[in-house]
């Protein structure tokens, strides 16, 4: 009866292992489609406005070169970040579980935790990673994104106005970067 529960035990743990890590992987999804949406409505208003300031400069017969680098560098910008997230959405669709990762452990010879063990006992620091060798798993991100500190204060060489991280154009002139 014993080998029974514990059988079903583990097979419970498996199930919800999977089950947490597919929520995890379709919050991954879905973060990354609605990054893609909002992406793709920038661009649609920036080639509506550059559809605008083309038209109206046509109708009065000054169409010029410079007014429209500036929309067109920032629609190859997006175009660029669009590729990109499309690229992560669909390795994060690819992922596949990782069985062996998440597996129970087997509880034959379980003993609980001792008081010398707690890892928040006085002098000892809490440990709120998981990464212990019985978790197998959870170790947060070491570095956080845009951490960059020089990346705000880079400035175009040719009109001066500042530039997101890794830009290929300028927003502002249309000035290509690289």
């Amino acid at each position: 009866m014993s080998d029974f529960l514990s059988s079903a035990k583990n097979f419970v743990n498996s199930a919800v292992s999977r089950t947490s890590w597919e929520a995890q992987k379709q919050m991954r999804v879905r973060s990354k489609q609605t990054e893609i949406d909002k992406l793709l409505e920038q661009r649609h208003q920036l080639m509506d406005e550059l559809g605008q300031v083309a038209m109206n400069l046509y109708q009065q017969g000054s169409l010029s070169d410079s007014q429209l680098s500036r929309l067109c560098a920032s629609i190859f910008e997006l175009d660029h970040d669009l590729r990109s997230r499309e690229t992560q959405l669909q390795d994060a669709k690819n992922e596949a579980y990782p069985a062996d990762q998440f597996g129970p452990e087997p509880t034959m010879n379980y003993a609980p935790p001792t008081p010398s063990s707690n890892a928040s006992a006085p002098g000892n620091p809490p440990n709120n990673n998981y990464n212990n060798a019985n978790a197998g798993g959870y170790v947060p991100p070491t570095s956080t994104p845009n951490a960059a500190p020089d990346a705000q204060s880079q400035r175009c060489p040719h009109c001066g106005n500042p530039l997101r991280p890794n830009a290929l154009y300028c927003r502002n002139c249309g000035t290509k970067l690289r």
